[in-house]
């Protein structure tokens, strides 16, 4: 590994050196070549020269133009304005095209130049026709602006080289130092690849010798191993190597294996999933064969053989390892006979105590009562199906089952105590009652079987709970009837001795006084007499409606009537026997026909307008309302009398319930009661708001008849 790791490493360090080489030729070359196309790019000094010519030639056609305006007389053409205006145009159009323009463009002149390129351009009819002395001077002043401006622009010209000649110089310098500097580099990467080039000769030496001296210390090694046999072979199986080991197992002579192919030395390179393991090896697979044969002397033997790939040369090579396994496998088999038949009584035994667990996880499973087992740690050990399905082990438990959760799910439930909370090892034993579910009730036992299971019993004992709820409710209700009639008796005791005190008194007072009586105070009395008769014949009713409602002898007979006359009749006659009661009207106009009992409603309407006038002080005032809403007729009677409390109001239609604002006032407390179950017999209800000294407002509705339903309809 330290070898590989070292080649790397020079293999690294060697490529690095040819790539620091390939780059410094590549940037000499390049510096080289810069410097080249520089030296062949065009030298400012032609600039100079063409600026110098074109200030020549204005000069030249100032002066002609001198000597024209002059009268003197021009002996040759060349010197002709028209001949030097032209050569002067010539020049500056060479300036202002190609490199001289590109010159005169990073001075700064170019614009003037053109500019003054122009007015001279302009200026060339002149010449065309008889000269002007006027225009002729203005030519002349334009033509001495232009070589001004070419004076500037030589001078210009002329610094511009200097610096760009000090620039160049530099540059060349620069370009000559990293010349040197790359050729360094590349004196330097050639001496270090020369160095490694020997140091590789040398190495490949050194390894051909070490190779060697390791394949004579393998071939050593190899032809001494005994107990072992290896042979080497190609891809097409042929011996290369078979050392003393393999004579001894296959009684075959090395010289006799050698060059031979395996599978024509012994039965064993033959067989099938040998010769598969051979050419596994081959393509690079190690594998793993075990042959199990007699030997030559009849004993039975085992040969372990391991093929692996071996690379030589850039050839693929196999190598197999033969070991004679005999002793271990034999042991092997024996140990796997001892095994098996161990294995045998384990599952006879274990076949015994699993049908004896099924029998008893049957039992449990099929009893009613649920059943579970925990260790002394309050792990789970069993639990059947209905221990899952109680209530709050479904709800909770799903996740984690441990005995303290459990019974922590039980907590909640009515009948539990803090000891299911406390559960903790050392458990209790504990037992107790709980309502698990809404009307469902369960037994809950923790006892202790031995030190180490603890066993949890749910029993269902509902139908004991419910029954002992039914005697106890049945028991309370037959005291609180007994108490109930014994309050009804003695309250109707008084009630009646009320009215018959007044018959008594009335009479006697008439048997005294005989025919002494005045006929207003005969009217009087007789008049007491038959409203105390009146009185009693109303409890009489109160009672007897009572009882066949709770016998279930009252009839419903429903007819069509008229609600509006049904409540004005009662008013009628309360108002003669209350005179002193305001009873005031809110009602349609039109009749109110409803499907009712007029008999039954007859009796609802009395008792709600009676109490209204006997609840509401010596001056009673009663609103009776009357309205239609959808299908439904509503009757409302309110009073502003001593009202009813606000916690007694869902009381006041229990039989014999009478608030507390109505003591000293007479009744027998069924007349809500005889009312309410009217208006349930005709599907309908008695709806009351009240308030302690602010009065009361009783509502009852009915349908309306099938005539007001087709009426509305159209």
């Amino acid at each position: 590994m330290k070898l590989i790791t070292q080649s790397r490493n020079g293999g690294i360090i060697t490529l690095l050196a040819m790539m620091i080489l390939i780059g410094c030729l590549a940037f000499a070359v390049s510096r080289l070549i810069e410097v080249e196309r520089d030296l062949r790019s065009e030298d400012t000094h032609s600039n100079l020269w063409m600026i110098s010519q074109t200030q020549f030639e204005a000069v030249l056609l100032a002066e002609s133009l001198a000597r024209a305006t002059s009268s003197q007389a021009i002996l040759d053409e060349e010197q002709t304005p028209s001949f030097r205006f032209t050569i002067l145009i010539s020049r500056l159009g060479s300036l202002l095209e190609g490199d001289q323009a590109y010159v005169i463009n990073r001075i700064g002149l170019l614009g003037d130049l053109k500019q003054v390129y122009l007015q001279i351009i302009m200026a060339e009819p002149l010449l065309q026709r008889p000269l002007d002395p006027q225009e002729v001077d203005r030519l002349r002043a334009q033509v001495h602006d232009l070589s001004y401006v070419l004076r500037d622009l030589a001078n210009k010209v002329v610094t511009l080289n200097r610096a760009e000649g000090a620039a160049r110089r530099s540059m060349y310098l620069r370009i000559v130092f990293e010349s040197f500097a790359f050729i360094l580099g590349i004196i330097l990467s050639a001496i270090f690849l020369i160095m490694r080039l020997f140091k590789g000769i040398q190495e490949t030496s050194q390894a051909k010798q070490l190779l060697r001296q390791e394949q004579e210390l393998s071939d050593l090694v190899i032809n001494n191993i005994r107990n072992q046999g290896i042979v080497m072979f190609d891809e097409t199986l042929q011996c290369l190597l078979w050392n003393p080991g393999m004579e001894g197992m296959l009684t075959v002579k090395s010289d006799q294996a050698i060059g031979r192919n395996l599978q024509d030395l012994d039965l064993l390179f033959a067989k099938y999933d040998v010769v598969h393991s051979l050419n596994q090896a081959i393509e690079g697979t190690s594998s793993t064969f075990e042959d199990e044969a007699f030997s030559a002397d009849g004993q039975e033997r085992c040969l372990e053989v391991n093929f692996f790939p071996v690379s030589m040369a850039q050839r693929k090579l196999g190598i197999a390892f033969v070991r004679d396994v005999t002793e271990q496998w034999l042991a092997r088999k024996r140990a796997e006979r001892q095994n098996f038949d161990l294995e045998i009584k384990i599952l006879q035994r274990t076949a015994a105590l699993r049908q004896a667990e099924r029998r008893l996880i049957a039992a449990i499973e099929s009893a009613s009562e649920g059943f579970a087992a925990f260790d002394w740690t309050g792990k789970l050990l069993f639990a059947n199906d209905q221990i899952w399905a109680a209530a709050p082990v479904a709800l909770w438990c799903w996740e984690e089952m441990s005995l303290p959760v459990f019974l922590r799910c039980f907590a909640m439930c009515e009948g539990a105590d803090t000891r299911l909370l406390a559960a903790e090892p050392p458990f209790e034993e504990i037992e107790m009652d709980l309502l698990i579910k809404k009307d469902t009730w369960a037994r809950l036992s923790v006892t202790k079987a031995d030190g180490a299971t603890i066993f949890v019993r749910l029993t269902d004992i509902t139908g004991y709970k419910q029954v002992a709820n039914a005697l106890q409710s049945a028991l309370e209700r037959e005291r609180e009837t007994t108490n109930a009639y014994r309050n009804f008796v003695s309250m109707v005791s008084h009630q009646f001795r009320t009215p018959l005190a007044i018959l008594d008194s009335s009479a006697q007072r008439i048997l005294r006084r005989g025919t002494s009586l005045t006929q207003d105070e005969l009217s009087s009395r007789v008049q007491k007499i038959r409203n105390a008769g009146s009185r009693l014949t109303r409890l009489v009713e109160s009672v007897l409606n009572a009882a066949k409602l709770d016998a279930g002898r009252i009839e419903l007979n429903p007819e069509d009537c008229n609600l509006l006359n049904l409540v004005m009749d009662i008013s009628e006659r309360q108002s003669e026997l209350n005179s002193h009661a305001d009873i005031r009207f809110q009602v349609p106009d039109t009749p109110v026909r409803v499907y009712c009992d007029s008999m039954l409603i007859e009796q609802v309407v009395i008792n709600l307008l009676s109490n209204a006038i006997k609840y509401s002080g010596e001056k009673p005032v009663v609103e009776i309302k009357v309205w239609m809403d959808g299908a439904r007729a509503y009757c409302s009677i309110r009073d502003w009398g001593i009202g009813i409390p606000a916690d007694e109001l869902p009381k006041i239609f229990d039989r014999f319930y009478r608030a507390r604002t109505a003591s000293g006032i007479a009744g027998t407390g069924i007349g809500l009661n005889f009312a309410q179950r009217i208006m349930h017999l005709h599907g309908g209800d008695i709806q009351v708001e009240s308030f302690e000294a602010g009065g009361s407002l009783f509502t009852f509705d009915l349908p309306l008849s099938n005539v007001d339903h087709a009426q509305q309809a159209a």
